[in-house]
């Protein structure tokens, strides 16, 4: 499976690695560029166990690489984008600007795809977020409906600090959050490993 990973902070730059360990062509895509040409020198961005060896060998495969294109077109020909930017502040609460701004820059390109591609969210949301913020943004900006021109997930993450990788590979649970069942269906197969939780 073709997947761009959005934002490679701790949890995306685990799994863009470990995607691309399962065998899918993964693209990492992040403003900041020095996120990026690390992944793309086959370095990681951050301190994890086990994550450097698997970024070096994907990056030496071919399947894992940082997005060279255009910022609003490098997400527009993937079936699946997971958007893991980091919302939560140090008090606690969640700060959605980031999120909000990815969700704008994914519908744009959405606005040019033929296809009907999967948006998965990893980032930590509140009850509601999805239909009120993400979803709402989605549409707005890719002039398309949510359900039927693309899905729309969510899948929070379960990775522990320094177990991260062998929690990616191993999770306590797979919980699945679909907009329709098509998208969920394609999440599934992704996380085929695993028995999801509907």
């Amino acid at each position: 499976m073709k997947i761009s990973v959005l934002g490679l902070g701790y949890v995306g730059a685990v799994s863009a690695g470990c995607l691309a360990e399962e065998g899918h062509e993964v693209i990492g895509v992040d403003p900041e560029t020095r996120k990026v040409d690390l992944i793309n020198a086959g370095r990681t961005p951050i301190i994890e166990k086990d994550i450097g060896e698997i970024i070096e060998r994907q990056v030496a495969a071919g399947r894992l690489s940082r997005d060279r294109r255009r910022r609003r077109r490098g997400t527009a020909h993937r079936p699946a984008h997971d958007l893991c930017r980091d919302s939560s502040r140090g008090n606690g609460d969640i700060e959605l600007t980031y999120v909000k701004r990815v969700c704008e820059q994914v519908g744009a390109a959405l606005r040019e795809h033929q296809g009907a591609p999967v948006v998965v969210i990893r980032s930590t949301m509140l009850p509601g977020t999805m239909r009120e913020t993400v979803i709402p943004t989605l549409e707005a900006h890719s002039r398309k409906r949510a359900g039927v021109e693309f899905g729309v997930c969510i899948s929070p993450e379960f990775l522990r600090e320094g177990t991260a990788v062998q929690d990616y590979f191993n999770p306590p649970k797979t919980v699945i959050g679909e907009f329709n069942r098509a998208s969920g269906d394609l999440l599934a197969k992704l996380y085929a490993r695993t028995s999801p939780r509907r």
